[in-house]
């Protein structure tokens, strides 16, 4: 039996390894300068110039995806966590939701980062929700949905480039 895992295993390395790689070519060549902000509808203080130098991740969700709407209690808790660290958490409501809907959905999940209406990411994707990871330099490092474990080590890689 371990030798057919170890056939299989040389087998399927080859195509793990080459999705890696194109994961890895995957990420746009994208700076927060393209990224469209819109308006701020909670009571957050948010200036586009005071993301210089700071780890941004910013998630685009909507008061209609339960999964959005799961994930944001997460999201804060990563806002709060990496605030002193230099992360900044935007979300971005990306259903045209009414900005009543928005705020209740916010209060419930007792989000206090600061949410916009009217925003977009410079980046393609197909479902929400979905988050950015731009590094220090403004860069986008990393893009795909917030339960993919590659999104929590993108966020210490580029947390980690500032420490040094």
């Amino acid at each position: 039996m371990k030798k057919y895992y170890s056939i299989a295993a040389i087998v399927l390395a080859p195509f793990f390894l080459h999705a890696k790689e194109k994961d890895a070519a995957a990420v746009p060549d994208v700076s927060l300068e393209k990224v469209s902000y819109g308006t701020v509808v909670n009571d957050a203080e948010f200036d586009a110039k005071a993301l210089e130098g700071k780890v941004v991740v910013i998630e685009a969700w909507g008061v209609k995806c339960p999964p959005c709407i799961a994930s944001l209690p997460e999201m804060q808790r990563l806002a709060r966590s990496g605030e002193k660290k230099g992360l900044v958490v935007l979300g971005f409501e990306s259903q045209n939701s009414s900005k009543e809907a928005i705020l209740d959905v916010l209060k419930d999940a007792r989000v206090k980062y600061p949410v916009m209406s009217g925003a977009s990411l410079p980046v393609p994707f197909n479902g929400i929700p979905h988050v950015a990871v731009f590094g220090a330099d403004g860069k986008l490092t990393w893009h795909g949905h917030p339960s993919d474990g590659d999104f929590k080590r993108a966020v210490k890689d580029a947390l980690k480039a500032v420490a040094k």
